[in-house]
Formats: structure tokens, C-alpha cells, sequence
């Protein structure tokens, strides 16, 4: 997977957070299925996608937002 985009997020308490954005490559990705985007936070924390600007923390549950 590539690194293809970061940026910084907030909550709703003022905790900020920066996502990193992966890419599967063209060549590594499945024929049957386009390449997909795995957004993580820096410290490697999962996030849910649930919109271009608002995440899901998967561990915590918390919502984020693209700033």
C-alpha cells in the first residue's frame, strides 16, 4: 500500500489527530475489484470512513472530522 494523501481531523472535545490515507496499488490490486483507500490514524489506529470528512475511530468510537 501506498501513502497517498494526510491531513489533520478533530472531536468534538478539541483532541486533534492526524489521518493518513493508504492506497493498494494498480498492479497489487484484485482484477475483480478496484483499488481501495485505508485510512489510519499516525499512531496506526483504524478509522471508518463515513463520509470525505467525518471518521469513525474503530477502537474508541469517537468521530472525527477533516479540518
Amino acid at each position: 500500500m501506498d501513502l497517498v494523501e494526510k491531513f489533520d481531523a478533530k472531536g468534538k472535545t478539541g483532541g486533534a489527530y492526524h489521518v493518513e490515507v493508504y492506497q493498494t496499488a494498480l498492479e497489487e490490486a484484485d482484477k475483480a475489484a478496484p483499488p481501495g483507500k485505508t485510512y489510519k490514524l499516525a499512531d496506526g489506529r483504524a478509522l471508518d470512513p463515513l463520509s470525505d470528512a467525518k471518521f469513525k475511530i474503530v477502537q474508541t468510537g469517537e468521530k472525527i472530522y477533516r479540518v
